[in-house]
């Protein structure tokens, strides 16, 4: 999924983001995550996998493009339930 900010617009991921991964595509990105102290920037071409569980704020810092993703889980029901809470509605696999 590919996420579209503009300069200075904020989004939450929530808490729940173990396994997510960004990439900037486009832009430039800052990323704090509850619990690490890091302060991570993205640019084109960086990556952020999530580890572990934390609230995800993401600001642009200029206009972005990111692509959202999830790592391979074990349970291929499990690698769309974070996809399922950011987009409503049926999505295959998920009962």
């Amino acid at each position: 999924m590919d996420l579209l900010m503009q300069n200075r617009e904020c989004l939450d991921l929530g808490k729940y983001v173990k396994g997510l991964r960004l990439t900037c595509r486009e832009g430039r990105c800052w990323l704090t995550q509850a619990g690490d102290s890091r302060d991570i920037i993205l640019d084109p071409g960086d990556e952020f996998a999530a580890i572990t569980n934390g609230r995800l704020i993401i600001t642009a810092v200029a206009p972005s493009r990111l692509t959202l993703s999830e790592r391979a889980t074990k349970s291929p029901g499990q690698r769309t339930r974070f996809m399922h809470r950011l987009i409503p509605g049926p999505s295959p696999g998920v009962s």
